[in-house]
């Protein structure tokens, strides 16, 4: 009599290697099917592609099955692929099912990925059922597996773990390096208290090798950038177009000078929209003057802004990539 066993992988957003070992009962002349559904897939522009795998927790490739594809326009993936069980338990180290971005010119093979994860599970047996560690995942939705995983922000809780789904942050539209602070042509990522007195306005996961958090804001439909940041203290990788006065120590940017995108200067935020991505980053051929489209924060600046208010933006996971794996293996 045939058997037939399922394996589900519940698959989440961005993590990277964890340390639990994992063991599975060998079974005679094993075959089967691997099973990919993804949803909420971010559109990629022509550069990128995603590809998915079976790694160790050395980031060894166990088994690799390719770039994905789907129809331009779709944010949904379901594929199966053939594959073993001895593809699949070559050893008895934590392995993982990974959706990675990759250079669409890229030639993959068994041993090299770009190590930028758009999505990753870890695999578990347990009676045949492959879950992800921790076993909740409301509250781990990003970073959950690293010991040492910390906010951007003070985090006044530590029974919480950092991830997206608990990501939070506020803004302030004023212009300290102008002439005239308050103003609307600049955006701050932090909590004003007095002027000169700031706190730190972001509580963001630390995020792993390959991503960066960006700044932007959407004028009359352009996107301008503030820039890149991975600390919620300190400035950002860019400045390009403060005034002459100090900027505050923390991400963001006034918008008095140089007219790179056909938008009048300096710029009137009342009314335009603020948002923070999440950006992969090492591609050459990667269009960066516009945003990757994974928003973790957003917000619409108020027609009447008050220059001395912060306010809050929106926590956007609940439209981030998700997925699952099935693994069906037929024993005779």
């Amino acid at each position: 009599m045939k058997k037939i066993l399922f394996f589900l992988v519940p698959i989440l957003l961005i993590l990277n290697s964890c340390k639990d070992a994992k063991s599975t009962e060998t079974v005679p002349s094993p075959s089967g099917t691997f099973t990919l559904q993804l949803s909420n897939l971010p559109a990629l522009d022509d550069s990128l592609v995603l590809a998915a795998w079976i790694l160790d927790d050395a980031g060894k490739v166990i088994h690799s099955f390719g770039k994905l594809s789907y129809p331009e326009g779709s944010a949904s993936f379901v594929g199966s692929f053939p594959l073993t069980l001895s593809d699949f338990q070559a050893n008895t180290k934590n392995q993982f099912v990974c959706v990675s971005i990759e250079d669409r010119d890229s030639t993959l093979n068994d041993s090299t990925t770009s190590n930028v994860f758009l999505l990753i599970s870890k695999i578990r047996t347990n009676e045949a059922q492959l879950s992800v560690v921790p076993k909740n995942p409301v509250g781990i939705a990003f970073g959950s597996d690293f010991d040492d995983q910390k906010y951007l922000g003070n985090d006044p809780s530590e029974a919480v773990p950092p991830s997206f789904y608990t990501a939070k942050g506020v803004y302030t539209v004023f212009t300290p390096t102008g002439t005239d602070a308050n103003t609307n042509s600049g955006v701050w990522f932090l909590n004003y208290k007095n002027a000169g007195d700031y706190e730190t306005g972001l509580r963001l996961p630390e995020l792993p090798t390959g991503w960066t958090y960006k700044g932007w804001v959407k004028v009359n439909g352009k996107y301008l950038p503030t820039g890149e940041f991975k600390l919620a203290a300190g400035n950002d990788a860019q400045n390009l177009y403060v005034g002459t006065n100090p900027m505050p120590a923390f991400p963001g940017e006034d918008f008095l000078q140089y007219d790179t995108l056909g938008v009048a200067y300096p710029i009137d935020l009342a009314g335009q929209e603020v948002m923070i991505s999440v950006e992969p980053i090492g591609f050459n051929g990667y269009n960066k003057n516009k945003p990757f489209p994974l928003f973790i924060l957003t917000g619409s600046v108020p027609g009447s802004v008050s220059n001395t208010t912060s306010t809050s933006l929106q926590n956007n996971f609940t439209n981030f990539p998700s997925g699952s794996a099935v693994y069906k293996i037929n024993i005779y």
